[in-house]
């Protein structure tokens, strides 16, 4: 056994510490083939007061931590180690802890997966905002830490929704919560006075969460989150409106959103809508070719109050605007029925043993995205199809969706390039051409990982800050070491250099 795994031991009897190669291969690369140091071991926390003392016990060693609250195949390199670290699993942290339908609000641990929290939530007449087909193994903390965007735009009001409150162990070993989670008072009497941890800013002016989201796991430990939901419609209808291209479409979705018609809204090539629709390789063939080159999903609901009448007046301007768009409804998806689309991207719980869509039956995917707006989306996509002409890799396994966020004021674009072994190489070289590309287009790399960090803080002005911050809330650097590192050529500030 390592000496500093041994050293841990020792201050922390009682935590379950496993350095078994078995537990420890799985870290060493991910699926989306990039690859890192064997940690020494993997330590699963019982419950959320095990992580305070780890953390503190890991700063008096000197061993780095890397949190990681989802299980399954993890694709972005945001769970590979470096040297002399250990992997915090948080998956035992499964505790669904409040449903508030009232305030429309839940408080869960870092282990919770996407799987557990729909059908608790829809037991409560609630259901949660979703990211587009997370695997089932998907943590909702993790994916809300790491701002996925969600299908559902009209629900989201600032770009850190859904996420409100958490519990954080800094680096520093500090417990702290951020928003009206801080207090004063424990959780419980908290509820009781009737404060439902549902304001993410504070305590005071502060507003901490900001810095924990996207921050990979660099500045603390979550170990809970508060976060919105919102009421389980009465009836939901998947609709399918598809254009020869993203423009054709762009006026549709601009209405659907001005009027706040659609709940679950996005954008996706034939590739895209192909995966999601396919249970297998087979599948995924038949659909691609069925399926037109761009597809708008939406949905329409009906809450408990005069439901057919509003449906009646959604429908009636629906037609309207597909007919002054030139498009027609389609009455079913190129490979099965809307009501079977539906299903796939509302329940991820029913997902279980499926592969996960965004490998298109390959064995592989690495994802590039971006923020911009759509009327600037396919002037960034037609780059990426430059770059894509000339790779050497395939056009039929590269799937494209386009996902507005803020009710319409931003999108996320998603270029997902699947591969099999034999095309890594090669897809590995067309991913760093793809991001310098449309880095030079005016694409915005919001959440950048691995080799994206340093063409995201390019020319950033913010670049030297990250350091700073990482420092103030980890003065060590134990908490995913090596992780959001802003490389030396990108520190202006002679001053920084120290810091870093």
């Amino acid at each position: 056994m390592h000496e500093k795994i041994q050293k841990l031991c020792e201050r922390l009897p009682g935590l379950a510490i496993d350095a078994s190669d078995a537990a420890c291969a799985p870290f060493l690369r991910d699926a989306s083939g990039l690859e890192g140091e064997r940690p020494l071991a993997v330590v699963r926390p019982k419950d959320a007061a095990d992580v305070k003392p780890l953390v503190e016990a890991a700063r008096a060693i000197g061993i780095g931590l890397v949190p990681v609250s989802s299980g399954g195949e993890h694709h972005r390199g945001d769970t590979l180690c470096a040297p002399e670290t250990v992997v915090v699993d948080l998956r035992s942290l499964s505790r669904i802890v409040r449903i508030d339908r009232r305030n429309r609000v839940f408080l869960a641990e870092a282990g919770v997966t996407f799987a557990d929290l729909v059908p608790a939530l829809a037991a409560k007449g609630l259901r949660p905002m979703l990211p587009l087909g997370p695997r089932p193994e998907k943590s909702v903390l993790g994916a809300y830490l790491e701002r996925e965007p969600t299908i559902h735009p009209r629900f989201q009001w600032d770009m850190s929704d859904p996420l409100l409150c958490t519990e954080v162990v800094f680096g520093t070993g500090e417990l702290f919560r951020t928003g009206s989670a801080a207090g004063p008072g424990t959780l419980e009497e908290q509820w009781l006075a009737g404060d439902a941890q549902k304001n993410p800013m504070g305590p005071g002016q502060s507003d901490l969460v900001r810095l924990l989201q996207g921050a990979q796991g660099t500045i603390g430990i979550v170990t809970w989150c508060s976060a919105k939901c919102e009421l389980l419609p009465a009836r939901e209808t998947l609709h399918l409106a598809a254009a020869p291209s993203l423009a054709a479409l762009a006026p549709l979705v601009r209405h659907l959103l001005r009027r706040g018609h659609a709940d679950v809204l996005f954008l996706a090539d034939a590739r895209a809508l192909a995966a999601l629709l396919a249970d297998d390789r087979e599948d995924f063939v038949r659909a691609r070719a069925a399926a037109a080159p761009w597809n708008l999903v939406f949905s329409v609901s009906d809450g408990a109050w005069f439901p057919d009448e509003r449906r009646a007046f959604v429908m009636r301007e629906l037609r309207e605007a597909l007919a002054a768009a030139g498009l027609a409804p389609a009455a079913a998806t190129p490979y099965g029925t809307l009501e079977d689309l539906h299903t796939r991207v509302t329940r991820p719980d029913l997902g279980r043993g499926r592969a996960w869509w965004k490998k298109a039956g390959l064995a592989a995917t690495r994802e590039i995205f971006f923020q911009t707006t759509l009327d600037r989306a396919e002037r960034l996509l037609a780059a990426a199809e430059d770059v894509l002409a000339t790779s050497g890799i395939s056009r039929d396994d590269v799937l494209t969706t386009v996902q507005p966020q803020l009710g319409g004021r931003v999108c996320h674009v998603e270029i997902d390039l699947a591969f099999d072994e034999e095309n890594a190489a090669r897809v590995m070289t067309a991913f760093s051409a793809l991001a310098r590309a449309l880095k030079a287009a005016g694409a915005f790399f919001s959440r950048p990982y691995g080799p994206l960090v340093e063409v995201a803080f390019d020319g950033a002005s913010t670049a030297p800050l990250v350091p700073r911050i990482q420092r103030l809330f980890d003065p060590d650097r134990i908490l995913s070491p090596g992780r959001l590192r802003v490389p030396e050529r990108l520190l202006q500030d002679g001053g920084l250099h120290a810091v870093q």
